[in-house]
């Protein structure tokens, strides 16, 4: 890449060369000027060719530029998908907590809810009357079979 502006330059010095030669030779005789012709085909000629090597440098030059953005895209999209994947995984280390506590108290309330319902049915609590939250009821008759008095069993 380097190379490209001096061979323009010393293109350009040719040709400005070439151009004053050009018109020297005019005054100069026909051979001279025929030279002069050849020089200046010359350096047109390499003027046309550093044109064409600086077209292929701009040509490999824009596909590095588009090669590095899509590299940069990719990086991106890379960094973005990570950046999601760590704050998937917190957020769902949060949700499992939040959820292991709900689950933790709403086991504990049943565990209450049956203690006391145990304690009833052994007579330490009036749990029909006192049922968190529940409109009291009357106790259910719980006894299955009736009692026989001792006259009845004679009977």
């Amino acid at each position: 890449m380097a190379e490209k502006p001096a061979t323009r330059t010393a293109c350009s010095q040719r040709a400005i060369a070439a151009g004053i030669g050009a018109a020297l030779a005019r005054s100069a005789s026909v051979e001279g000027a025929v030279s002069e012709v050849d020089r200046l085909e010359a350096a047109v000629s390499e003027c046309r060719e550093a044109i064409r090597e600086a077209h292929a440098a701009t040509k490999d030059l824009r596909a590095a530029v588009r090669e590095a953005k899509q590299e940069l895209r990719d990086l991106a999209n890379d960094e973005v998908a990570g950046q999601i994947r760590q704050e998937v995984s917190q957020q769902l280390e949060e949700l499992g907590d939040r959820t292991g506590e709900a689950i933790t108290a709403a086991t504990q309330k049943v565990i209450t809810e049956f203690d006391r319902f145990g304690e009833s049915l052994l007579g330490k609590e009036t749990y029909w009357q006192t049922a968190s939250g529940r409109r009291s009821a009357a106790r259910p008759d719980t006894d299955v079979v009736p009692e026989i008095l001792p006259d009845e069993e004679n009977g």
